[in-house]
């Protein structure tokens, strides 16, 4: 890419999503000569004298002064130039004496946007922020759930962030009835209660924690729209706890399957069956299917709960399978004090802002998701 547009220009920039004129500073590439020393000589001076300014619309009004590709155009100064950044900068027009010119990649190549959509043309993706930022953690999750994301240890590692074989390939989903990979807050059971919901998700982390599987976040199937988990757990406590998680969108991202046309080498389903208070397994892999039933009562407590967790720890069909989907409707709004779930629900932090209609980022889709819609380690126990 960069060798087909360099020789037609001395500076290639990306520019916004949202305006194709604006110079994004987080992708460009130059050339070496005078003109492109004059151009970042004149706009470090600037930049130096005006601390507050934001250097990249520094950088902007500096190529627009600079450049010879805008025809007719007037120099003019820039004087209290609010545009700018955080204070008013005053400052000459630069008058080049080595003028350059300057490239503008479309806004679908790089994409640079607080709320990023990238197309089949994309070669690289720069998720932005509103505000400043104390780390990574909301940046980096669009990526993941864009697809986008580059992992780490395909080449080194049996145990990379997509790439994994063996014992390292063990996963957890949700599946609760017409909900697969979401847990809703709008069906009859559970109808706009974030207690129950709340207990629902330690239900999950648990068994993933006992089970020593990765957990692969849920969907939030709100009011309106398909959201990720961590818009309102702090995933920083499940970190705390010792789970390793992945994105919603993971087993949708190839990078992760087991080969090219194969997501898992083997599924294993669990739910109770609540007619007969039996668990239920449903396994298959690449060449044989089978099924089981358990009688809770086969367990000494009866406790369904207990049961359901002692077959995912043990049960051979659940222990060798990769993904393990449950559903989890009989436990909707019960007990939760067995097995550990009451004490690392307990530990679990959230967000402020809470779930449901007229809620803080209820309008948030999985669409029209943005680097900071998340409260990673600022999230309180409730």
């Amino acid at each position: 890419m960069l060798q087909q547009h360099m020789h037609e220009y001395d500076f290639l920039c990306s520019t916004h999503q949202w305006n194709p004129g604006e110079l994004n500073i987080g992708f460009y590439a130059a050339l070496a000569n005078e003109g492109t020393i004059n151009y970042f000589e004149d706009s470090l001076i600037i930049i130096e004298e005006n601390p507050l300014a934001h250097d990249q619309k520094i950088m902007h009004v500096v190529a627009d002064d600079n450049t010879a590709t805008l025809k007719n155009r007037t120099l003019q100064d820039h004087n209290n130039c609010g545009w700018c950044g955080h204070e008013n900068v005053s400052f000459p027009a630069i008058k080049a004496t080595n003028p350059i010119r300057v490239g503008r990649l479309d806004p679908h190549v790089v994409v640079s946007s607080l709320y990023p959509v990238p197309t089949e043309g994309t070669v690289a993706l720069h998720t932005l922020a509103d505000m400043p930022l104390k780390g990574p953690f909301g940046k980096e999750m669009v990526a993941k759930e864009l697809g986008v994301w580059y992992g780490w240890g395909k080449a080194t590692s049996k145990a990379g962030y997509y790439h994994r074989e063996g014992s390292y390939r063990r996963y957890l989903f949700l599946e609760n009835a017409g909900t697969r990979g979401g847990q809703s807050f709008v069906q009859s059971k559970g109808y706009h209660d974030e207690r129950a919901f709340r207990r629902q998700i330690a239900v999950l982390a648990t068994l993933a924690k006992v089970t020593n599987r990765i957990l692969v976040l849920p969907q939030v199937l709100s009011d309106y729209h398909a959201q990720p988990l961590w818009i309102y757990l702090d995933l920083e406590s499940l970190e705390k706890l010792g789970i390793v998680y992945r994105e919603t969108n993971f087993a949708s991202n190839k990078k992760s399957w087991y080969s090219h046309t194969t997501p898992f080498a083997s599924v294993t389903q669990m739910a109770i069956v609540e007619s007969s208070n039996e668990v239920q397994l449903l396994t298959g892999n690449q060449t044989t299917a089978s099924a089981d039933r358990i009688p809770v009562s086969s367990f000494t407590t009866g406790d369904p709960l207990s049961a359901f967790f002692a077959v995912a720890i043990s049960h051979p069909q659940v222990k060798d399978s990769e993904a393990l989907f449950v559903n989890l409707d009989h436990f909707q709004g019960g007990h939760i004090g067995s097995v550990g779930v009451q004490k690392l629900h307990d530990k679990l932090a959230w967000c402020a802002w809470g779930i449901g209609h007229g809620k803080k980022y209820n309008d948030k889709s999985a669409t029209h998701l943005g680097s900071t819609n998340h409260c990673y380690g600022s999230g309180n126990a409730v």
